[in-house]
């Protein structure tokens, strides 16, 4: 039988990376980590009581495989004997994720807390065979079906479409988290029309960002990871691979035995699922369902069986062979080459319509797709997307550092009709009233210069508001200032000057890190390392000798628990005597309980006890 004191003393022992680590895996809510608080775990005593109650364990078996799961049966007893496991090597083995997560310890020893909860645990109750028996019959072979993989590409297309725009929306700073949580219908609904996408799949679309490390959420605000901007200047072969990858890298080792179970039929995954795991249904089930759903839309499983190519995207790549392209054989291609194979084909170029209206009659490569986003704005995405050139979206080119002729350049590589008369039109007009006053940096590398048509400086130079920046005027079309780009750039757009800055001026212009809120929590590792320090830090600090305080509290709790114990006590000459007694009570620095050896009562002294043993 294993006790409180007994678990709170090999936790004590622990090295502190594995206390950490069992911390963590244990899951253990909020309140018991954090500093203060009635729930919260003051000592070793505290976590090991915490680590024993009723939800801590079942919610610690609920992740234990089908092997573990016989291991510790096998060793409370609580198997027949056709069922039961002898402690053996291969047992102890079977054991070690019990151990692992404090269920047992090195010895095979289960605590009484546990033995209770899995006599008690309904999903076990039929639970017999050994830890190595077969899993139900799997197919071995994946999906070689043409259509299939057309099917899971088309897929995959879509959904890289939807995520691409959510990054953008987010990178705009147009998705915002509620205090409640969740980002609230009116935006899903306004997003879901922005990316093209159901409203009721946003919510979906952007955990899924958030799980493969595409995008952070901290406090309520959502921002993009450098992971993400990578993906989104990828092309779309690695956009596949690189989001099935970090997709499949995030999931639960747990969720990852069974689709290694599953093989390429993973149709009927919640029934491998509770074979794998037979007391994980509260939350593996859940798990399993999602992992369904996502894979259906990133197009490695079609039908509930994985492609050709999604079965290679899971495992990464796989080796090169001498097969020809066209082959469905596995080997003779590395994931990539698959994914550029199903895809789509991207097209290099686009329609200008005379409506200022911009048609792609295929996929665009990212780059391209880019691009055009400099110029245009994206009216519907897609296989054939839409864009629109507009005076706003060509003055936001030319205030991002875009000129006239490299604007027409753009225009010029893309189009494959050449390019309309009213669009022509549109970039002169505009590029006469927004890109006429350029901010660039000096010469020798110390302030600005700002060149423009005579009239507009001379207009800048007797500006009031702008004389404070000390113009100096070398030509007739040139102003120059110590102040650097952009505190010239910011005042004279304030004074309403259609003033832009060029690419090199751009380059310099220090970006502003965005404004966080302090984040309130902290991730389950951080929390783990903080509840250690501070365990070791309240044992050094105890009021009396840390030992002395140890065996108090171990002696507190036999007294709380009615548990017989031994007591071994220095006698006053030097000698040391065992007791064995039930403890009733712990007051002015002794012991007081019922000797079960002689049964009579008996008052010790604290401060002789040496050691305290369990008897139960």
């Amino acid at each position: 039988m294993t006790t409180t004191a007994d678990l709170a003393t090999r936790l004590r022992a622990m090295p502190d990376d594995a206390l950490e680590r069992l911390v963590v895996a244990r899951r253990l809510p909020a309140a018991a980590l954090a500093e203060s608080g009635p729930q919260h775990v003051a000592d070793f005593f505290d976590l090991a009581e915490a680590l024993r109650t009723d939800d801590a364990v079942d919610a610690a078996v609920e992740h234990l495989p089908r092997a573990a799961l016989l291991a510790l049966r096998a060793a409370t007893g609580d198997v027949d004997a056709a069922g039961a496991v002898p402690p053996t090597a291969d047992t102890r083995a079977a054991l070690a994720p019990a151990v692992a997560l404090g269920l047992a310890d090195e010895d095979g020893h289960v605590d009484d807390a546990v033995a209770a909860r899995l006599a008690a645990h309904p999903d076990l109750a039929d639970l017999t065979g050994q830890p190595g028996g077969a899993p139900p019959a799997r197919p071995a072979a994946p999906v070689d079906d043409e259509t299939a993989a057309q099917t899971g590409a088309e897929q995959a297309f879509e959904t890289m479409t939807v995520l691409a725009e959510l990054l953008r929306a987010v990178q705009d700073g147009d998705v915002r988290e509620l205090v409640k949580g969740g980002i609230g219908t009116p935006l899903a609904r306004t997003l879901g029309e922005r990316v093209g996408a159901p409203a009721e799949a946003v919510p979906d679309r952007l955990a899924l960002l958030r799980r493969t490390g595409f995008a952070a959420l901290e406090q309520g605000t959502w921002s993009v990871t450098d992971a993400g901007s990578t993906w989104l200047a990828a092309d779309w072969p690695d956009r596949w691979s690189t989001l099935v990858a970090t997709w499949s890298a995030a999931l639960d080792p747990a969720v990852h035995e069974v689709l290694a179970l599953a093989g390429t039929d993973w149709g009927d995954l919640l029934t491998l699922g509770r074979w794998a795991y037979p007391a994980g249904a509260r939350w593996l089930d859940a798990e399993l369902l999602e992992v369904a759903g996502t894979a259906a839309a990133l197009g490695i499983v079609v039908d509930g069986r994985v492609t050709t190519t999604g079965n290679a995207l899971l495992a990464g790549a796989v080796d090169d062979g001498d097969a020809d392209a066209g082959s469905r054989d596995a080997g003779s291609l590395d994931a990539r080459s698959l994914a550029a194979r199903d895809l789509p084909d991207t097209v290099p170029g686009v329609y200008l319509q005379h409506d200022l209206t911009i048609i792609a009659p295929g996929p665009l490569s990212p780059a391209d797709d880019e691009a055009l986003r400099s110029v245009a704005t994206l009216e519907a995405p897609g296989l054939a997307a839409r864009y629109r050139v507009s005076e706003d979206s060509l003055g936001r080119a030319f205030r991002d550092g875009l000129d006239r002729d490299a604007v027409t350049a753009l225009f010029d590589r893309l189009s494959v009709t050449g390019v309309p008369q009213p669009l022509s039109y549109l970039v002169d007009q505009v590029a006469e009233r927004v890109g006429s006053i350029v901010v660039d940096l000096a010469p020798a590398g110390t302030g600005s210069v700002v060149r423009g048509t005579a009239d507009q400086l001379d207009l800048i130079g007797v500006d009031a508001e702008l004389r404070q920046l000390g113009w100096e005027r070398p030509e007739l079309t040139v102003l120059a200032t110590r102040y650097p780009v952009q505190v010239v750039h910011s005042a004279l757009r304030e004074a309403r000057y259609p003033a832009v800055l060029t690419a090199a001026a751009q380059a310099t212009v220090a970006a502003v890190p965005p404004v966080r809120r302090a984040t309130a929590g902290r991730d389950p590792r951080a929390a783990a390392r903080a509840l250690v320090e501070r365990l070791r830090l309240t044992t050094e600090r105890a009021e009396g000798e840390p030992e002395q305080e140890w065996l108090g509290r171990q002696i507190d709790l036999a007294v709380r628990g009615r548990t017989p114990i031994r007591l071994t006590v220095r006698m006053p000459d030097g000698s040391e005597r065992p007791f064995s007694i039930v403890p009733t009570s712990v007051a002015a620095g002794r012991v007081r309980g019922k000797d079960t050896t002689v049964d009579v009562e008996r008052t010790l002294p604290l401060s002789l006890v040496v050691a305290v043993e369990s008897e139960a």
